[in-house]
């Protein structure tokens, strides 16, 4: 089978290199060039995945250090510890995609750099290949893996009827910075190496410090939807303010990207196409589980493909259907509490956590990625301290709920594709979401 993975991300990777495995012609289309590919950080990644597929982590990885919360418009901080063994890996990102890159070419895959995938050659209800590079070439194939990211032109050039989400609504992405500095002289580091600061300067993201054991500081400045200059530059330099320690030699070219921050796409499959990582909104920005959720569902996809030989819809929404329920349950419930969190005022979120209302176990639990109970007994047992702000916790309950049944429309997906019954689960899950 003539397979196009279309982006070097990790997901598109990982299926690539499993696929060129087992026989199949594959080519990796990548716009970048080989020196560029990447970008020169440290990202969090759960060891338990990657060690699952036969991913070594790259030499420098390292255990995070425990997470400290910072509130809206406050100097308080929050430090959660959690046990070494849970935490995840810091890993260099253009250290796992070159690796990676290798891996794929060494089971038989081919790179072609400097080549943008620009929209996708549809015959009749078929996905028959790609139009890509400076010249528009044409290249047909028999399947094409979406891996170009939140952006995809791939996906923007696919026609309304195949009922597959372009692009994420406006609240359903960052607008980021990610800048790696030198720390300035004179100024002695902080006790706390891993900062999170909650809705910063009252804006609807989250920034967040980092220091690498090398000493450089790793500085991510985020904002739903658009993020205009002055807004960066503002939340930029109050970020200074607060932490002195940071340079100003910008060690890597910091760059400016788009980062899905919601549940990932409930359609991922048409016939000869799927949209893995990012193009198929698999991170989870607030998580930091972007890469080895895209690594799981890339692997997934090529089990689903070696499995049935086949690469119609009807075959290929077994990859949806696995990944649903390894994965993505849990990110419908995180969903719901992000969109409630960055609706909150600032002294609401000082009261979730600064008031007692959240437990270290619980704020442990979050970070962990498995959210809060919605029970009865857990909503009746944080009533004595939401009486005292209680329009909000009416609120938060109502969050809790929404993410309770957001999490039982995803589980209730088809087990078979049958695009009447598809499109109709897709329209409930919509429908959650539109007030």
């Amino acid at each position: 089978m003539k397979i196009i993975v279309a982006g070097a991300g990790f997901g598109g990777l990982q299926a690539a290199k499993m696929l060129a495995a087992k026989g199949h012609e594959v080519t990796i289309y990548e716009r970048a060039s080989e020196d560029e590919i990447g970008y020169n950080c440290f990202d969090d990644v759960d060891y338990k995945i990657v060690s699952d597929v036969g991913i070594k982590l790259p030499e420098g990885s390292y255990r995070s250090e425990d997470l400290t919360l910072i509130p809206p418009f406050t100097e308080d901080n929050i430090t959660v510890s959690v046990p070494q063994e849970q935490r995840p890996w810091r890993v260099n990102r253009r250290k796992l995609q070159t690796q990676m890159i290798k891996e794929a070419v060494a089971k038989g895959a081919k790179i072609i750099y400097n080549t943008a995938c620009r929209k996708l050659i549809i015959k009749g209800d078929k996905i028959g290949g790609i139009i890509a590079g400076a010249e528009k070439e044409k290249i047909y194939c028999d399947f094409v893996i979406d891996s170009c990211g939140i952006t995809s032109p791939l996906k923007r050039s696919l026609p309304d009827e195949f009922d597959i989400m372009k692009e994420p609504g406006e609240q359903e992405y960052f607008s980021s910075f990610r800048g790696i500095f030198d720390s300035y002289p004179d100024v002695p580091l902080p006790k706390q190496k891993n900062k999170l600061f909650v809705k910063f300067m009252g804006q609807s993201g989250f920034s967040r410090v980092i220091v690498e054991p090398d000493g450089k500081i790793d500085v991510f400045i985020s904002k739903l939807g658009k993020m205009s200059r002055f807004e960066f530059e503002t939340l930029f330099r109050q970020l200074r303010i607060e932490n002195q320690f940071i340079g100003y030699e910008d060690l890597e070219k910091g760059r400016f990207a788009k980062i899905p921050t919601r549940f990932p796409l409930t359609k991922m499959v048409a016939d000869g196409y799927a949209a893995v990582g990012d193009s198929a909104f698999m991170a989870s920005a607030m998580l930091g589980r972007g890469i080895g959720d895209a690594i799981k569902g890339g692997q997934i996809l090529a089990d689903t493909v070696i499995e049935s030989g086949d690469v119609t819809a009807k075959s290929l929404w077994k990859y949806q259907l696995t990944y649903f329920r390894q994965v993505s349950a849990e990110r419908f419930a995180y969903d719901s509490m992000r969109r409630a969190l960055f609706a909150s005022k600032s002294d609401e979120i000082r009261f979730l956590l600064e008031g007692g209302f959240l437990s270290q176990e619980e704020l442990k639990a979050v970070i962990l990625g498995k959210g809060l109970s919605s029970s009865a007994g857990f909503v009746l047992s944080k009533f004595s301290v939401g009486r005292r702000k209680f329009k909000y916790y009416v609120e938060v309950v109502k969050s809790l709920s929404r993410g309770k049944k957001a999490v039982a429309l995803a589980s209730q997906i088809p087990n078979r594709y049958e695009r009447g019954r598809v499109n109709s689960w897709q329209s409930k899950i919509s429908d959650l979401y539109k007030d």
